[in-house]
């Protein structure tokens, strides 16, 4: 038996403050040579994990192209679905957990895991 948990992908992602986390799109290059970004739009979960997905690690350089592949497939699942409530089985809930982990800022993280998995929380 298959267990799916459902997952609010339009929760956005708020600072201890309250207010919403501004996520960040390219902008560019300075005239430094680093990247440029500007605020773009709330953060929600279903970006956080999308991101998470469709990123890569340091730790990762040899990660075979199979699970890039599964990470890819996932990622435009969430991304296209729909509806923002989505039904995920627990390996997916895990894998996003883990990545969200390796991404984000410590707050970022235990806000994201809230949603993901409520039983994670202390």
């Amino acid at each position: 038996m298959t267990v799916n948990l459902k997952v609010d992908l339009n929760f956005k992602i708020k600072k201890l403050d309250g207010t919403d986390f501004i996520d960040l799109e390219p902008d560019g290059v300075g005239e430094n040579g680093q990247a440029k970004f500007k605020e773009s739009k709330p953060m929600t979960l279903r970006k956080a994990i999308v991101d998470s997905l469709t990123s890569n690690y340091q730790d990762e350089q040899k990660l075979e192209a199979s699970k890039k592949a599964e990470r890819g497939w996932l990622a435009m699942k969430i991304h296209g679905h729909p509806d923002p409530l989505i039904e995920l089985t627990v390996d997916e809930v895990k894998l996003c957990k883990d990545l969200i982990g390796k991404r984000y800022s410590p707050l970022v993280v235990a806000l994201c895991w809230q949603i993901l998995d409520p039983a994670s929380e202390k």
